[in-house]
């Protein structure tokens, strides 16, 4: 079972945001120690950029009320990225005084750095292709969706049967045939020796062979996926 869209965005989120969050304290608690104290103003913008971004993406709809559409969410993580490139790069070449205390928090500043921007640049060319893979697959117009909605705007298992055609998933997989598995009716035959575990599934009318081996269910009602749940159905009715 696949992690659902949402959760798995609001994750990636809240982790950029509290890396950002660590690397601004670390910057502004070495803002003494670096060989030029005036570089930690870039950090500082830039981190807080990326702070201010991560927290409306993720609480816009509580604040603003209103939904975050993909592209969106898309075209701000774009915005962000040469940003963030520029970020890493330019604390790779900030050098720090000899001291061991303030050496140690550096190292540390430029790990959570690399760590996060590598999540925000895989965060971003992943949503990317996996919006444009929704295009071609079976939805033109998830661009305008909302990225939060349910169902969610990409799922998985259309997609992976999209890219994968013999993909063979859990039931709910679309990819799946339609036919509904068929269920056999326990009937217990009196003078039977079968050990029915409810005892009113016992009959007392007398019922051929014939008839008990062919008496069968199947289900009318089907849930639908996530791909059907999309298409709307309008019936009117003229009064």
């Amino acid at each position: 079972m696949f992690m659902s869209f949402r959760v798995f965005r609001k994750v990636v989120l809240w982790v950029i945001f509290l890396d950002a969050a660590t690397s601004l304290a670390l910057a502004l608690y070495l803002k003494p120690s670096f060989i030029h104290p005036n570089s930690v103003y870039v950090l500082v913008g830039i981190l807080i950029a990326l702070i201010f971004a991560s927290a409306l993406s993720v609480l816009r709809r509580a604040i603003f009320d209103s939904p975050q559409t993909v592209v969106a969410e898309t075209l701000g993580l774009l915005a962000l990225l040469p940003f963030s490139l520029i970020l890493v790069l330019y604390a790779l070449g900030l050098s720090v005084t000899p001291h061991p205390t303030a050496l140690w928090i550096f190292a540390i500043l430029r790990i959570l750095l690399v760590a996060g921007i590598s999540l925000h640049v895989l965060y971003t060319i992943g949503l990317a292709c996996t919006a444009m893979l929704t295009v071609c697959a079976f939805d033109r117009d998830v661009w305008s969706r909302d990225i939060d909605s349910s169902p969610s705007p990409f799922p998985m298992f259309a997609l992976m049967c999209f890219v994968f055609p013999h993909y063979s998933g859990p039931e709910e997989n679309p990819c799946a045939p339609d036919d509904v598995p068929e269920h056999q009716i326990l009937v217990c035959l009196p003078g039977s020796s079968c050990n029915c575990s409810i005892a009113t599934s016992k009959t007392s009318l007398p019922i051929s062979p014939e008839a008990t081996s062919g008496m069968q269910s199947r289900s009318l009602v089907r849930v639908p996926n996530d791909v059907e749940r999309r298409t709307s159905i309008v019936i009117a009715f003229d009064v």
